[in-house]
C-alpha cells in the first residue's frame, strides 16, 4: 500500500477512512444503503418532476370544462405530453429547441396579451406599484400579507429564470445579467 502514503511516509485521510470502511463491514453496509437511498431519490425526483409539471400545467384546461367531463381529460393529456417529451429527451435540448422556442414565445405573449388586457380593461392603476412610495404604503398597510406576496413574486421571477437555467443554454453570467438588469 505504498501509493497510501504521501512523500512523508505518513497515510492520508483518504486512506484512513478506506481502512476503517473496509475493517467494519456494518459500515460498509451503512455506505451502501446512504448511496441507495440517494439514487432513489435522485431517481424519483426525475420522474415526479416532469409528471407534477405537466399535471399541475394540464389542470388548468379543466377550467374551461364541464366537471363530467374533468376525469377524461386530465390524465390522458398529461401522459401524451410526457410520452412525447420523454420519447423527444434523448436528442437533447439543443436539437429539440427549434420545438420548444416557438411554443414558449407564444406561451409569454399570450400570458403578456392578457395581462395587458386585464390591466387596461380591470384597474390601470396597478402602475402605481412602480412606485416606490406605494410599495411603502402597500406593504405597511397588509403588513406580513404583502412580505408574502412579495416572496410570490419573487419566486416567479427565479422560477422563470431557473426554466432557461435547466434547460443548460444559458451560462450563469448571462442569467445573472438577465436577472439583475
Amino acid at each position: 500500500m505504498a501509493d497510501d502514503k504521501d512523500a512523508a511516509g505518513r497515510r492520508g485521510d483518504r486512506s484512513r477512512a478506506r481502512t476503517v470502511l473496509e475493517r467494519y463491514r456494518v459500515l460498509q453496509r451503512l455506505l451502501l444503503l446512504f448511496a441507495l437511498l440517494g439514487t432513489c431519490m435522485l431517481i424519483g425526483d426525475g420522474v415526479l418532476t416532469p409528471a407534477l409539471s405537466v399535471s399541475s400545467a394540464v389542470s388548468g384546461l379543466e377550467l374551461s370544462m364541464e366537471k363530467a367531463q374533468h376525469k377524461y381529460v386530465g390524465l390522458p393529456v398529461t401522459c401524451a405530453i410526457l410520452i412525447c417529451l420523454f420519447a423527444l429527451q434523448h436528442y437533447g435540448t439543443h436539437r429539440v429547441g427549434f420545438i420548444f422556442a416557438p411554443i414558449v414565445c407564444i406561451w409569454l405573449l399570450c400570458i403578456s396579451m392578457i395581462g395587458l388586457y386585464n390591466i387596461i380593461h380591470w384597474n390601470h392603476h396597478v402602475y402605481r406599484a412602480l412606485s416606490p412610495y406605494y410599495m411603502y404604503q402597500f406593504l405597511k398597510k397588509t403588513q406580513k400579507g404583502g412580505w408574502l406576496s412579495l416572496g410570490g413574486i419573487l419566486l416567479c421571477v427565479t422560477g422563470s429564470e431557473a426554466m432557461y437555467a435547466d434547460l443548460g443554454h444559458f451560462s450563469q453570467r448571462s442569467i445573472q445579467v438577465g436577472l439583475f438588469r
